[in-house]
């Protein structure tokens, strides 16, 4: 992303970190109460939001639209190793199942991890750098 980014881009950006950020707190509260299945109803929509955060990143949707099965391709392509997997699954199947806590936690680190990645790089897109 470059930083001179319309300001409506840049304000969903931020409100989508916002947003990831809570989902994240929460699930990591669900894995604290044993409740895996609702930790990972949390996290996997983050997961698709990052990066979807970073297809923009490398191709501004302000600059030229990516049609859309090349942007689904290009989303999917930036999951996350556990998430990868489960990309491949009915995502209904992913979140309705029943999740052990244990289960659910690797998931919810991994979403952490994206999180901390994702909000550091457009910190640094928002100020210029």
């Amino acid at each position: 992303m470059s930083a001179n980014a319309p300001t409506r881009w840049r304000h969903l950006v931020k409100d989508q970190l916002t947003n990831a950020t809570q989902r994240v707190e929460r699930a990591e509260r669900y894995v604290v109460d044993e409740d895996g299945s609702r930790a990972m109803q949390e996290v996997y929509p983050v997961i698709v939001t990052l990066a979807t955060i970073r297809v923009w990143m490398d191709a501004p949707p302000w600059e030229e639209m990516l049609p859309p099965d090349e942007m689904r391709r290009r989303v999917q392509g930036e999951f996350p190793n556990l998430f990868a997997a489960l990309s491949e699954l009915d995502v209904q199947q992913v979140l309705t199942r029943p999740w052990a806590a244990v289960d659910a936690q690797p998931y919810v680190l991994e979403a952490r991890s994206l999180l901390d990645d994702v909000s550091a790089r457009a910190r640094a897109w928002m100020e210029g750098k």
